[in-house]
């Protein structure tokens, strides 16, 4: 039987992506607001991100949801690749936002002497900020890990990045009140440059994701522990793994005894196959061919 997700953890995740919609648009409209009434450029960059946060919610959403459609005749392997898809949009989104939050907090610090000091109520919008988007961060990436999702995780670290791009969104309104003017902008320009850092990190992972990534080294050895464990395999010819979104397929080739029947290396192929599912959570798809070990060749059991 395969490691599945637990239909509670899917339920959690749809749910999360909702919450986190619904949140970030909350906040957008919240910074928005406080940052026009107190005049603060580092609070209503940040409710730019926030912004860009909702688009990322609606790209999530939508990724997910196809992704989850099943195979068909124009897409074999299914269409859980659409997951990176959405990751990759998010990450440029985020640089997109980055890019404006950057050029706007260097225009202001070059007209240093008009710059204004913002109404203490900015430090409001930045304190709720911090705790509301840390405690989505929390509850979309343990969804995230759960059902297995580059969407999803692309959301929760989109969410972390917000809640730590406001910190020094609170220290700089702060510094302002006690005449230190400069420190509004220069913490709007280091949300910029945080958002551009996270933005390119997502972009990374989720374009590897598209290219085909395997399993990590220490889950590839765990594979072949179990493999050549198996009674009726002597050793392991070739090993490969793919990410198809949120599971994983492998191609195997192993070395039976060359006397082995056809019906013998059958049985063999589906002991494996059940094994690698019950024990290797996300690998669903599995292939497996049988070859006749002549030349000891391959990975020998011990």
């Amino acid at each position: 039987m395969t490691k599945k997700v637990d239909e509670k953890c899917e339920k959690c995740g749809d749910r999360t992506m909702w919450v986190c919609l619904v949140g970030n648009l909350f906040l957008c409209v919240f910074k928005a607001t406080i940052g026009i009434i107190s005049g603060s450029l580092a609070v209503i960059a940040d409710a730019l991100h926030s912004g860009a946060d909702v688009l990322v919610s609606v790209v999530t959403i939508i990724a997910v949801r196809i992704a989850r459609k099943p195979a068909d005749k124009t897409h074999p392997y299914g269409h859980g690749k659409t997951e990176f898809v959405g990751g990759v949009i998010v990450g440029v989104i985020l640089l997109v936002g980055a890019s404006c939050i950057i050029a706007s907090s260097i225009g202001h610090l070059l007209r240093r002497s008009h710059l204004p000091i913002p109404h203490f109520i900015a430090l409001s919008a930045a304190a709720i900020s911090i705790v509301v988007n840390e405690l989505m961060f929390r509850w979309t990436i343990c969804a995230a890990r759960h059902v297995n999702s580059a969407a999803l995780e692309a959301e929760a670290h989109d969410n972390r990045s917000d809640s730590l791009s406001s910190m020094p969104v609170f220290f700089g309104v702060l510094g302002a009140q006690f005449g230190f003017r400069s420190l509004d902008p220069l913490a709007a320009l280091f949300v910029g440059i945080l958002v551009c850092k996270i933005g390119f990190e997502l972009l990374s992972k989720n374009l590897h994701g598209l290219m085909d990534m395997p399993l990590s080294s220490q889950q590839l050895e765990r594979i072949r522990e179990l493999v050549v464990a198996v009674q009726g395999v002597e050793s392991i010819d070739c090993l490969r793994t793919r990410g198809l979104g949120r599971h994983y397929m492998a191609d195997l080739q192993i070395f039976v005894n060359p006397k082995a029947t056809v019906e013998k290396s059958d049985a063999i192929a589906a002991t494996v196959r059940n094994t690698l599912r019950q024990e290797i959570k996300h690998l669903e798809d599995i292939t497996i061919v049988c070859k006749a070990d002549r030349a000891g060749n391959g990975d020998r059991k011990p």
